[in-house]
């Protein structure tokens, strides 16, 4: 017979439980945080999307506070004023829209709870322009891309900072990671044997089938890169490392990766005012359909949710190759009878 697993009536206790009935709404403003995690993705949020919703709350509470209401008192009419508030601070419209979201969980809590009728911020947003296509603003043509790839150094066994803002570049302007796609990978990740890198996507985790060449780069950095067994995360032990010596070998941030690829994207003269480098994600979009013209094998590359999202590649890539005005004829001369049709 098995060996049955021994469970302790203390592993059913609920740690930190909150009866509802002692939620009322100063126990929301001390707990939200908690409830928040519970309702967020099906009780499984990201620590990072967990941090943002729970900055932009207390920042909003702040307000209700300093302007003496309390958040569930407050009426859709005092909440427009918070969303004009926002708007003066000069934020970006998508910063704005992000922030409001979280708000607009925090009330769908307490109306769950039955401690409001109605969310104040249900019909309150921001008009936000989203381009119903990929600006030329925003990729890279395929000589930009060599360009950029070509400036950076070989790595010449002082810096390493070369051969791994080359393989960051790769990753993103190749293979479609995002920012934070990178900032998370980790060595346990990696398959060499498959040939595959699971990513800690956005939305969703999923494998990435990498080119040979970004995996011999990416095998070559990993036998010299820095790295600190103290600052293995909750990740595993991270691939691209910091080389600031105070903190030498750990995880680089978001921002880090950033800096260094608009530090390449600057001296390539190919830096954009406003454009981030997810810039390179778009240029792994648009090249690629370029190349297959098969918007399904772009969607499966960039783990696009919808396909409705990955056109956006198709309509660019369509309007310049085709040059639509290029079909009126500035050559041809004007004969009589059509200059008499004119006068008429």
């Amino acid at each position: 017979m098995a060996n049955l697993i021994k469970i302790d009536d203390n592993d059913f206790l609920v740690k930190d439980y909150l009866r509802q009935e002692e939620i009322n709404e100063n126990t929301l403003l001390l707990n939200y945080k908690t409830l928040l995690k519970r309702y967020l993705s099906q009780g499984e949020p990201s620590e990072d999307t967990l941090r943002s919703y729970c900055s932009a709350i207390d920042s909003y509470i702040k307000w209700c506070l300093t302007n003496k209401v309390h958040p569930l008192k407050i009426t859709e009419y005092q909440f427009m004023y918070y969303r004009d508030f926002l708007i003066k601070m000069n934020m970006k419209k998508g910063s704005i829209k992000v922030k409001l979201n979280a708000i607009k969980q925090f009330y769908n809590i307490a109306v769950k709870l039955n401690l409001i009728e109605n969310s104040p911020a249900k019909d309150v947003g921001v008009k936000i322009h989203e381009a119903s296509e990929i600006s030329p603003m925003k990729f890279l043509t395929l000589e930009q891309l060599r360009d950029l790839l070509n400036i950076i150094p070989d790595y010449d066994e002082k810096h390493i900072e070369y051969l791994r803002d080359k393989i960051i570049i790769m990753l993103m302007a190749l293979e479609g990671l995002r920012t934070v796609e990178v900032h998370r990978m980790s060595v346990n990740d990696i398959n060499w044997e498959m040939k595959t890198i699971y990513i800690h996507g956005k939305g969703h985790n999923d494998f990435i089938y990498p080119r040979d060449d970004v995996l011999i780069l990416l095998q070559e950095y990993l036998k010299i890169r820095p790295f600190d067994f103290t600052f293995i995360d909750e990740f595993g032990e991270p691939v691209f490392t910091t080389l600031t010596n105070q903190v030498k070998g750990k995880r680089m941030d978001r921002r880090g990766i950033r800096y260094n690829v608009d530090k390449w994207l600057t001296k390539a003269g190919l830096k954009k005012e406003g454009i981030s480098c997810h810039m390179l994600r778009h240029t792994c979009g648009t090249l690629l359909y370029k190349d297959t013209k098969d918007l399904q094998i772009v969607k499966q590359v960039l783990r696009h949710s919808n396909v409705n999202i990955t056109s956006k590649y198709a309509h660019i890539y369509n309007k310049m190759d085709k040059r639509y005005t290029t079909g009126i004829n500035l050559n041809e001369n004007i004969t009589t009878e059509d200059k008499k049709k004119a006068h008429k």
